[in-house]
């Protein structure tokens, strides 16, 4: 598998834009559902959620270029969303994990699960929207 710089320049800046607007419509969607509390202030939590999903935005898009060519689906959005969301049960099964060795300190929320199961498909359509449209411009 050989992949160009061009093609981790369009992963990772998909992914890092993607997350941005990505940590922003996580936060208002958290502000609308009330899943879980904010410990700061919008402006503190608007460069929070802006970095974390550029972040994860980043992790996502790298895994994407690198998995691309070995994923069954023909479109890239779909790919992205299947990234976003197999990464997002990876993370939700060390949380349950997590839940399992220590219950007092970390425990399962199925709001906070359903929320971020629909963020992360909202996550991958971003990705994958985005990395289409600069294929199609460059």
């Amino acid at each position: 598998m050989d992949i160009s710089t061009r093609e981790w320049k369009d992963g990772i800046g998909a992914g890092a834009l993607a997350g941005i607007v990505w940590g922003w419509i996580a936060l208002a969607t958290n502000r609308a559902t009330g899943a879980f509390t904010f410990e700061e202030g919008l402006f503190y939590e608007i460069s929070t959620f802006a970095v974390g999903g550029a972040v994860l935005g980043v992790v996502v898009g790298g895994f994407l270029v690198l998995a691309r060519d070995l994923l069954p689906f023909k479109r890239l959005l779909a790919k992205a969303i299947f990234v976003s969301t197999s990464i997002w049960l990876l993370l939700r099964t060390a949380g349950v994990a997590l839940s399992l060795m220590n219950p007092y300190r970390y425990h399962p929320a199925m709001d906070e699960a359903l929320q971020g199961f629909l963020l992360s498909i909202v996550m991958g359509g971003l990705i994958g929207l985005l990395w289409e449209r600069r294929l199609k411009t460059a």
